[in-house]
């Protein structure tokens, strides 16, 4: 008995999901120290950034989860975004301390989270073009 080629096909794109996934959380960390570098002035544990950067993925599905129960149609794009930036931003004042250990304040909080969602929607900007000019080039070569 041999495999089908469409749960093989099925099998490399779940691997492919799994990678992407877990490299985008891992890129995810490295860009919010980045951003907190920026804003506060030394540079978080990569630990607590990974941290953060999962607590608030994990805070963010149960506040929308709750938000579509609430709104019985579920959540609109913008009340989500605005939702993940509260959120995020509440993690990062909770988890990522200053050089002296005490909380950055909820303003520095939400100034960090600004400076994350930004550089995080420019490096997508940029893999979105990357990734079309790839497909693009191998569409055009397929004539």
């Amino acid at each position: 008995m041999g495999t089908s080629s469409f749960a093989a096909l099925a099998g490399m794109g779940m691997l492919a999901l799994l990678v992407m996934f877990v490299g985008g959380i891992l890129v995810a960390a490295l860009v919010l120290s980045l951003a907190f570098r920026l804003v506060v002035g030394h540079m978080p544990s990569y630990l607590r950034s990974l941290g953060a950067v999962l607590l608030t993925a994990v805070a963010v599905v149960v506040a929308s989860v709750v938000l579509g129960l609430v709104m019985h149609n579920g959540a609109s794009g913008l009340l989500s975004g605005v939702v993940q930036f509260l959120v995020g931003a509440a993690v990062i004042n909770y988890l990522l301390l200053a050089q002296n250990g005490s909380q950055i304040g909820y303003g520095k909080a939400c100034l960090v989270e600004l400076v994350y969602m930004v550089i995080g929607f420019v490096l997508a900007l940029i893999i979105g073009l990357i990734v079309a000019m790839v497909f693009g080039a191998a569409m055009f070569g397929m004539h």
